[in-house]
Parts: C-alpha cells; sequence; structure tokens
C-alpha cells in the first residue's frame, strides 16, 4: 500500500502534464486580489478530465514494476530471547487492481482525486538480527480494501506561475495479509498479526506524507514549466502570467492568462483594456482556448511603436516591380487589368477613365527598366504632379509608409477584420546631400481580412485586402493634384511587397501557453465576438 500511494503521487504528476493545470485547483481565496480581464483563457471541460483520469490509471498500471517503494521494519521480543529486529526490503508490485476510481471538479475549491477498494500484490526480502545472529528470507504481501481521498489547491506565486498544494489527504486500508517463507521463518509468524497491524498502521499514517512530498517534488515543478513569458524576436515577447483564480465549476475549470505582447526594450503599460471573454457552455472537445483580440492587438501596438510597420519604398523596389513584368503573377495581372481601348471610351464615366489612367500607369512602371523616365523620380511624375518637376527637376524619390496608428484587429462571429489608415510621405533626395525635401504627404485607407488557423501548439494566420487602398491628399508641397492616379501603384506594391512581408511574420505565429510535453488534435475553430475559440483533444 505505501507502494501504491508512490504510485498514485506519480499519477498525479502524469495527469497534469496530460492537461495543463488540470490536477491542480485552486481555491478562490488564493487569489485575494483585483484582476483585469484576461487576453487567453484556457478551458478544461469534463471530457479532458475523464480523459486525464484514464491517463492516470494507465500510468499508474503500466509503471508499476518502474516504482521503487521504500523499505520497512520493526522490532518484536522473545520473553527467552529479548528483541530482535526485522527489516523487509527489495519490495516489488507484481500485481496492482484499480477496483474504482474518481477524479472530479470541487467547485469553488479544487480537484479531487479518489480511489476505492484498490488492491496490490507484492514482493520482497526479509532480514531478522539479533545481536551477531542474522537470518533472511523471502515474503508476500497483499494490501486490499485501499481507499484514499486527495484534493488539490492551486495558487499563483508572485512571478504568476501556478503553485500546487495538497488541501486534504485521508487514506484507510482494510486488509494487509503477509506470507513469510525461509529458514526460521516461523519465528516470524509467531508475530505476523502484529507485524501485519504494525504495517496496516505504519502504510495509513506515512500515505499522505508520501502524496505532499511528491506534490511538492514533482507536480510543482513540473508547473514550473508553464511559460510566464515567451519571448517572440529581439521585438516583442508575450506575456502568460495568470491574472485571477481559476474558476472551478462542476463541468469546467477555466484558467486565465494575462496574453499581452510587451516590449523588450521598454515595457510600458497597454493603453487600452482587455473586453470580457463569455465561453459558450456547449463543450464537445477536451479543452479549449479562448484567445482576444486584444492578444493580437497588443502586438500590433507593441510593433507599431518600435515601428516595425514601417516601410520605406525606394528606386530599387521598383527594380524588383520591374523583375516581376517578366515573372507569371505580373503577366496575369497585366492581362487583368489592361484595356487599350479604355481611353477610346468618349462616354466612359470619370472613375472609369481614373482607373484606367492609373493602371495605365503602373503598367508603365512596370515596363520600363529603372534607368528609364518611369522610376520613382521627380521627372516621372511629371505627368501627374507638373509642379513637382519644375521645382526639383532629376531628382530622386522615395515614400515613406507608417500605420497613422496600430491597426487593430476586429472580431466578429465568422469575421476577422483590420481596418487599416497608413501615411504616405513623399521626399525628394538632394543631389550630393543626405537631405530630403518633404513633397506631399497622403492618407490611406483598406479594409485587409485575416486568416486564423492553429495548429499543436501555435496560432498563426495570414492576410489578404478586403479593398484596395484608397488614398487622398493630407498636405502638399507641390499643389493640388489628383491622387487617384496613384493608388493603383500602391496596390500593386501593398500586394506584391508589404503583404508578404507581413504575411511571413505571421506564419511565424505565437505560442500556446502549454506545459512541456502537452500536443494537441481534432482542433476546431471558431470566431465570435472579441474572441477566437478554438477546442482541441490532447495527444
Amino acid at each position: 500500500m505505501f507502494p501504491r500511494k508512490e504510485l498514485r503521487i506519480r499519477v498525479m504528476s502524469r495527469l497534469y502534464r496530460v492537461v495543463m493545470a488540470l490536477l491542480l485547483l485552486a481555491e478562490v481565496s488564493s487569489f485575494g486580489e483585483e484582476t483585469s480581464n484576461p487576453g487567453i483563457v484556457a478551458r478544461i471541460t469534463r471530457e479532458g478530465l475523464e480523459y486525464a483520469h484514464r491517463h492516470g490509471v494507465a500510468t499508474l498500471k503500466n509503471e508499476r514494476s518502474n516504482i521503487k517503494l521504500p523499505d520497512f521494519s520493526g522490532l518484536f521480543s522473545f520473553s527467552w530471547l529479548g528483541e530482535v529486529s526485522y527489516d523487509f526490503h527489495s519490495l516489488k508490485i507484481h500485481h496492482f487492481v484499480v477496483q474504482h476510481s474518481e477524479l472530479e471538479l470541487l467547485p469553488q475549491r479544487g480537484v479531487g482525486a479518489f480511489l476505492f477498494n484498490d488492491y496490490v500484490s507484492l514482493s520482497g526480502m526479509w532480514k531478522v538480527k539479533k545481536a551477531f545472529m542474522s537470518l533472511a528470507g523471502s515474503f508476500d504481501l497483499s494490501v486490499d480494501g485501499i481507499i484514499m481521498s486527495v484534493s488539490l489547491n492551486l495558487g499563483k506565486d508572485h512571478f504568476g506561475r501556478p503553485t500546487a498544494s495538497v488541501g486534504h489527504c485521508s487514506s484507510s486500508i482494510g486488509r494487509v495479509s503477509i506470507d513469510i517463507s525461509g529458514n526460521l521463518s516461523w519465528m516470524l509468524n509467531l508475530f505476523q498479526e502484529r507485524i501485519e497491524k504494525n504495517l496496516k498502521n505504519m502504510l495509513e499514517q506515512k500515505i499522505c506524507n508520501v502524496v505532499r512530498k511528491a506534490v511538492t517534488s514533482r507536480l510543482q515543478p513540473y508547473l514550473q514549466t508553464l511559460p510566464v513569458t515567451w519571448m517572440i524576436d529581439e521585438v516583442a515577447g508575450i506575456d502568460y502570467r495568470l491574472v485571477g483564480a481559476p474558476l472551478v465549476s462542476s463541468q469546467s475549470l477555466d484558467m486565465l492568462f494575462k496574453g499581452e505582447f510587451f516590449n523588450r526594450r521598454q515595457r510600458s503599460p497597454i493603453p487600452f483594456e482587455a473586453p470580457a471573454i463569455m465561453l459558450p457552455q456547449k463543450h464537445d472537445r477536451m479543452i479549449y482556448f479562448a484567445v482576444s483580440e486584444y492578444v493580437f492587438n497588443t502586438a500590433s501596438w507593441v510593433y507599431c511603436q518600435n515601428k516595425r510597420m514601417n516601410f520605406i519604398i525606394r528606386n530599387e523596389h521598383l527594380m524588383n516591380l520591374t523583375k516581376l513584368s517578366n515573372h507569371q503573377s505580373a503577366k496575369k495581372w497585366r492581362k487583368q487589368h489592361s484595356n487599350p481601348s479604355c481611353l477610346s471610351q468618349a462616354n466612359a464615366p470619370l472613375t472609369t477613365t481614373l482607373s484606367c489612367f492609373s493602371n495605365s500607369f503602373l503598367l508603365l512602371l512596370l515596363q520600363f527598366p529603372l534607368n528609364s523616365p518611369m522610376s520613382l523620380h521627380t521627372s516621372s511624375f511629371r505627368v501627374l504632379i507638373p509642379k513637382l518637376a519644375r521645382l526639383y527637376p532629376n531628382m530622386e524619390m522615395e515614400l515613406e509608409v507608417s500605420p497613422e496608428s496600430a491597426p487593430f484587429l476586429i472580431l466578429t462571429p465568422g469575421n476577422v477584420t483590420i481596418m487599416a489608415v497608413v501615411d504616405i510621405q513623399a521626399f525628394a533626395l538632394l543631389p550630393k546631400s543626405s537631405d530630403r525635401m518633404p513633397l506631399f504627404q497622403l492618407r490611406g485607407r483598406t479594409n485587409i481580412s485575416i486568416t486564423i488557423d492553429v495548429s499543436s501548439s501555435r496560432i498563426f494566420g495570414s492576410m489578404t485586402t478586403g479593398s484596395t487602398l484608397k488614398l487622398e491628399l493630407k498636405q502638399s508641397n507641390v499643389g493640388v493634384f489628383n491622387v487617384q492616379l496613384m493608388e493603383t501603384i500602391f496596390n500593386y506594391y501593398a500586394q506584391h511587397t508589404i503583404y508578404p512581408s507581413l504575411n511571413a511574420k505571421l506564419e511565424e505565429g505565437f505560442p500556446l501557453p502549454l506545459p512541456r510535453d502537452i500536443y494537441l488534435n481534432s482542433l476546431v475553430l471558431q470566431i465570435h465576438k472579441n474572441f477566437l475559440l478554438f477546442g482541441a483533444n490532447i495527444d
């Protein structure tokens, strides 16, 4: 039975490995502080709890041969010989039967583990000593009617990591039976009843000590593997601290994580709050993750603050676009947008005519080499901005593109969108100087559609244009001009340069707060107001 307890503890450790904080439930009183809304909620359902239970029992049975059981010893007295010490050692488990076991959620308290009427049989060696006399032999031991009840509480340390402790533990043993063999085994058999009683009392007293020791030495260190922060790159990391008490009901356990990106160079408060997350009550998976739009928007804010969303368009970028003119994608674009007869449509609406001109202008950009008049050069914009070439003749230009503010992701049922507003500032590069002259500033607006997906351990995505980029003139040092003719240029550049660059980052994704050796499968994804919800089963 003593071994049984040791086994029980290994199960506890395995169970938490299997279901990320599953075995340890916190009492709400463990968390007294006021907390903000979480960015991520991890929910363990009853299906997940049942999986942990099955896995734990199977682990207990499969690993019985690997469990090292403690030795036990005692004293007995002969009237004519005096006190004789005995020692039972080299114990091995041969048979282990779990008649009934339960792992259940205790609302507002924690997680309970219960074992009833279990049976363990084992064998080992015995030795008795008296003065200079020493005798040895073997024995078989059976322990049945084992009953044990353990509840675990979960707290958090000042780093925001989970902590585990035993809130309650009780155990009892129905019967201990020992069969002793070997030289002079009759001497021990005379005291069999007393030895069995001593073993029973000792096991009942020490089982809970073994449980507490295992929680402290095995389970608690494993909990420390749950990530509190995760460094994404040289700019940003993610804060995965616990922000509130686990919410325990009869159907589920919710763990609340901050889920906030932060600036690695200089951490500062995020200037907006996370919205509340209302998880649906219907479940068909073992574990769920609710990821608030707050998580993505803190990432946008951090990268925007670090100017990682800023782009500079120079002549060499147009050279890359020129190379694309011979590429299949550029040919396809040219076929879709080229309309040789559009200039002859005298009665065409003004918007159609402007679109035709802008498409034709981009086609010229794609067809001329960099050293031709059609490049990012003041002379190339002569038709669009006549005053520009007169004020700054034969000068190269560059365009700075930056978000007007951090673009925020908006989650509505079934949809993920971003409304992006960017500033486009044009400069003339003065010859033989590092100075730049500001020419004009545009504001661009577009809707971006986001596709979100999940793998066994990460969230990732990709973006596509939900609408074309629309430009308006904010300020000009080179006179008023029609910006619609420039929209196609920027749309093409965004589609072939900016979006691929951002998608490369999105495809890397960011990790989920999972303990070591936990992998997810059978994933399902739903988009709710303010949060993504995906469910999974556990390998």
